[in-house]
């Protein structure tokens, strides 16, 4: 049986985002398990483990010290392969409008990314499972065209959860059924329940690979037309501290986790 995600994703939160763009970390000098991290070996922790283990070599030495302050002419290697930290590249995290147009056209008439992002990047950034105009919530950008490449493969789907609110209710029962019955034809979808503490009509869906144009379909082949529909995860990413139509880059780890894991 397929688990579905443990945590409550549907609880709206209001703070204010920082959206200044991302200094370069300085890479000369850094702790032995905090180079490997960046160049994706694992966590911290997980890097100190493989130190300990004799796994990591420094010139050709076995490291001993997760300490060791890593120069820019040293050679480390991870099971015998040499580590390189990867150019610095942006990762952005928006909460999408509703009615923008997912592009960085300016358009006359209606709204777009454009309208979002005006000068405030300062890189060409391209979306990773886009939403198309109609639907709203997380969308990843970034410059990375290996990431970009990497979620456009069968074997990396994104994993997400849509928050919907169908044109009329569906009970306990029959919501039940439809789950039966759509995990049977679409592998994809983990679950679907109702929103805790909403209405009948309120429905989570989580599912690995697929689109929210995709969801509009099935739901309305059912007999169950979507008023509204709302990605609030994206890869471990939520909306959490992030206000409809602001944007926020990702922290380091969360890119390494993104781009490795």
């Amino acid at each position: 049986m397929k688990k579905p995600f443990k945590k409550d994703f549907f609880t709206k939160k209001k703070s204010t985002n920082s959206t200044n763009f991302p200094t370069q970390t300085n890479l000369d000098n850094l702790r032995l398990n905090k180079f490997m991290a960046h160049c994706g070996v694992g966590t911290r922790r997980a890097c100190e483990i493989y130190i300990k283990k004799g796994l990591v070599k420094v010139n050709e030495e076995v490291a001993t010290e997760s300490a060791y302050r890593v120069q820019s002419n040293d050679v480390v290697t991870y099971e015998g392969k040499v580590l390189r930290i990867d150019k610095k590249y942006v990762y952005v995290l928006l909460n999408k409008p509703k009615k923008y147009v997912p592009t960085f056209e300016k358009l006359v008439g209606e709204k777009s990314f454009a309208n979002i992002f005006s000068d405030k990047i300062k890189v060409e950034i391209k979306p990773v499972g886009n939403l198309i105009k109609t639907s709203l919530g997380l969308v990843l950008l970034t410059d990375d065209d290996v990431l970009i490449e990497k979620f456009s493969k069968l074997e990396h789907p994104i994993r997400s959860i849509f928050h919907l609110i169908l044109e009329k209710p569906m009970s306990v029962e029959l919501r039940q059924v439809v789950q039966k019955s759509l995990i049977e034809k679409y592998p994809n979808i983990h679950t679907i329940n109702h929103v805790k503490g909403k209405k009948e009509n309120e429905i989570g869906i989580e599912l690995k690979g697929g689109t929210d144009e995709e969801v509009i379909r099935i739901f309305k082949e059912i007999g169950f037309p979507i008023e509204k529909i709302d990605r609030v995860f994206f890869n471990g990413l939520t909306k959490k501290d992030l206000p409809r139509g602001r944007f926020r880059f990702l922290t380091e780890q969360e890119a390494i986790f993104l781009k490795h894991f």
